[in-house]
């Protein structure tokens, strides 16, 4: 049973508690209670203080309410440091509470198990000296300034939420932190270049890519892998043509676009997962008859047409022999005869030089070869950047999940930046057929216990969120992550992270549920700081709240009547005729659908999810006005696909994250920006 604020009051202010009487408002007890049942109502980070004095007890009792159990972990710490040595006892254990008890059912049906701590003064004046620490606490808790510093962040933490917001598919917090990075001038400008073209092939950009002015001095200094990837896949897609033609006129190509980027091909690109990068690195090896490269392209797996494949064997038969006839046989270089001692000459006094030593010399800092190597490395103080280079060849996280958990687990609260550098990695390398989700969650809590709920943040838990709930969490996991994230929702449910906030209870609304109740409590606690602010939100965001919502019957009406709109003034006649929506969740398209049709009815809506391009996306990409995108993906077939065949006069925008909240505020800005 679920109390509201008033039966709560009226039931732990009921006899036998004489503390407030009938809580009359004249008793001298309602101004001394006041400053403590704020936090009722506001539900933030301070606790609820509740005295309880029975009639036949000499000292009152005091519960010490917390909002969820990480939220009862950090008042721990302020209860041992004011009350143990001081006023009472204290072991720092959540108190039992009691259903047969009135008093404790309230709390519990209030805040759950776990979430209270019971004080048992021993006498009258240690009671008033509790009183007057608790106090100070909560007086303290409520001045404190909110956890965002000015002071810039120190590039390492900026370039860790740059990876984190690219695997979140975070375009617009991917731009803010690009730029920071760039203001703080603590990398060199080759650097930042690298960083630019990057997320400008996650973002499948092709064309703002080749027409980078840093393309030409990035290509002149060996870039990273990734960066040579994004600039290739580009160069060979925006060609327009097959792969005979592009090695027969090579040279004529590099001319034209002005950059000879065949100097970015080497023998690390055979093992791209890139198709398109793998394809412009055979295309290069045609053209040089480079037979190196074309042995390790055709020794590769998974990458390249069958025909170009073939074309590569056709370049090694005139340098390589077969070592064996049979089927799918690969070819290696003729070897050159070996040259002996010569005759006569006594080669044993060079024996023992010649041969290898009996004990293997360790390597210091040796790179991981799997996530659980890599946990024990950050716990042994290794400082080695983790990329996804790295981890490509390394099993998915969700094999060894719960080991991966428990790692985490373990890892001290100091090491959760270090630990934080191989989220994004963490996020790319997620198996949607075998989610890690216990280890997901951890790496929620580390973000809430850690106060580090920042946009990027919030992108990367909407994101580790998704891998939990699609792990099919049991009733206990699901209910207590959810209690968690609810019990921060002073810290990422704000008018400033609306969209942020929307998409993370979309999402749970979206996904399967293990509890009903639970569910709907989080999504109730989550939106309920922008419901009450709803008038500071904009239309859009309103509609697609409601809509968030009224798929749980809570009733909620998010209308502001006679209050002018905040959004821009858009006149009907500059709104684009037709507006292409892609992800690949078709809840948030359904939702960003609604949205739209009932805020814009004359709008032609299409939406897609599609993996592939086909003639029906190819039609809808050419005739949309405006293309709004939402994919973590970074050179997603599809993505790609639409934006290369979008007409040149359109706009295409890209959501901040991947759910309904994200993409409805894309649409939102795209719509504006259109009539400008």
């Amino acid at each position: 049973m679920k109390f509201s604020d008033t039966d709560f009051l009226e039931a732990v202010f009921a006899e036998p508690n004489t503390v407030w009487p009938n809580r009359d408002p004249r008793h001298p007890s309602a101004a001394y209670l006041e400053r403590f049942l704020r936090a009722l109502s506001q539900k933030s980070e301070v606790p609820l203080v509740l005295p309880r004095k029975d009639a036949d007890c000499p000292v009152s009792n005091t519960y010490v309410i917390c909002w969820s159990r990480s939220h009862a972990g950090r008042i721990r710490m302020l209860l041992n440091a004011g009350v143990e040595y001081n006023w009472c006892h204290f072991d720092g254990r959540v108190a039992q509470l009691h259903e047969d008890d009135p008093f404790e059912a309230a709390i519990l049906s209030l805040a759950g198990p776990g979430t209270t701590y019971r004080l048992r003064p021993p006498n009258t004046r240690a009671h008033r000296g509790l009183f007057r620490s608790l106090s100070r606490m909560v007086d303290t808790i409520e001045q404190r300034p909110s956890r965002v510093s000015p002071m810039p962040r120190p590039v390492g933490r900026l370039l860790r939420d740059f990876e984190t917001s690219l695997a979140s598919g975070q375009a617009l917090t991917s731009l803010e932190l690009l730029e920071s990075i760039e203001h703080s001038g603590g990398l060199s400008h080759e650097n930042v270049a690298f960083l630019r073209l990057r997320r400008l092939g996650q973002l499948g950009a092709d064309q703002e890519v080749l027409s980078s002015p840093s393309l030409s001095s990035v290509v002149a200094v060996e870039p990273p892998r990734l960066v040579r990837e994004a600039i290739l896949g580009a160069w060979f897609r925006k060609s327009g043509k097959d792969w005979r033609g592009l090695a027969q006129s090579l040279s004529d190509e590099m001319n034209e676009l002005g950059v000879d980027i065949a100097l970015l091909v080497d023998e690390t690109l055979a093992h791209t997962t890139d198709a398109d990068a793998w394809t412009a690195s055979a295309v290069v090896a045609l053209a040089r008859g480079d037979v190196e490269l074309a042995h390790r392209l055709v020794d590769s797996e998974g990458n390249g047409a069958a025909d170009l494949r073939q074309e590569l064997k056709t370049v090694l038969q005139a340098h390589f022999e077969p070592v064996t006839e049979r089927p799918g046989q690969k070819f290696e270089m003729v070897p050159e005869p070996e040259v002996g001692p010569e005759h006569g000459q006594d080669d044993e006094r060079n024996s023992d030089l010649d041969r290898e030593p009996d004990v293997e010399v360790p390597r210091p800092n040796a790179t991981p070869g799997s996530w659980g190597e890599w946990l024990a490395s950050i716990a042994a103080g290794d400082e080695a950047p983790l990329t996804s280079e790295v981890t490509e060849g390394w099993a998915s996280p969700g094999a060894s999940d719960e080991q991966l958990a428990a790692a985490i687990q373990e890892l001290h609260m100091s090491l959760t930046d270090r630990l934080f550098t191989g989220l994004g990695a963490f996020i790319d390398a997620d198996d949607p057929a075998r989610p890690a989700r216990r280890a997901s969650a951890e790496l929620i809590l580390r973000h809430l216990l850690g106060d580090r709920l920042t946009q990027s943040d919030l992108g990367a838990i909407s994101a580790l969120l998704g891998i939990f709930l699609r792990g099919a969490p049991d009733v206990r996991a699901y209910g207590e992550l959810l209690q968690d994230l609810a019990g921060f929702k002073g810290r990422w449910s704000s008018i400033d992270t609306a969209a942020a906030a929307i998409d993370i209870a979309d999402l749970v609304v979206c996904a399967p549920s293990a509890s009903s109740d639970a569910r709907q409590g989080f999504v109730a606690s989550a939106l309920e700081p922008l419901h009450a602010l709803r008038h500071r939100l904009s239309k859009s965001l309103r509609t697609v709240a409601a809509l968030v919502t009224d798929d749980l019957a809570l009733g909620w009406n998010w209308t502001v009547p006679n209050v002018a709109p905040i959004d821009a003034e858009v006149s009907s006649s500059v709104l684009p005729s037709s507006i292409l929506l892609y992800s690949l969740d078709k809840g948030v398209l359904a939702r960003v659908k609604t949205a739209v049709a009932e805020l814009h009815p004359s709008i032609t809506l299409h939406v897609s999810d599609a993996k592939v391009g086909s003639d029906a996306l190819r039609t809808h990409a050419r005739n949309a006005e405006l293309v709004v995108l939402a994919t973590r993906k970074a050179t997603h077939a599809a993505t790609l696909f639409i934006q290369g065949h979008v007409s040149q006069s359109a706009r295409v925008t890209y959501a901040d994250g991947c759910g309904s909240g994200s993409m409805m505020r894309a649409v939102e800005e795209g719509i504006i920006a259109f009539g400008a």
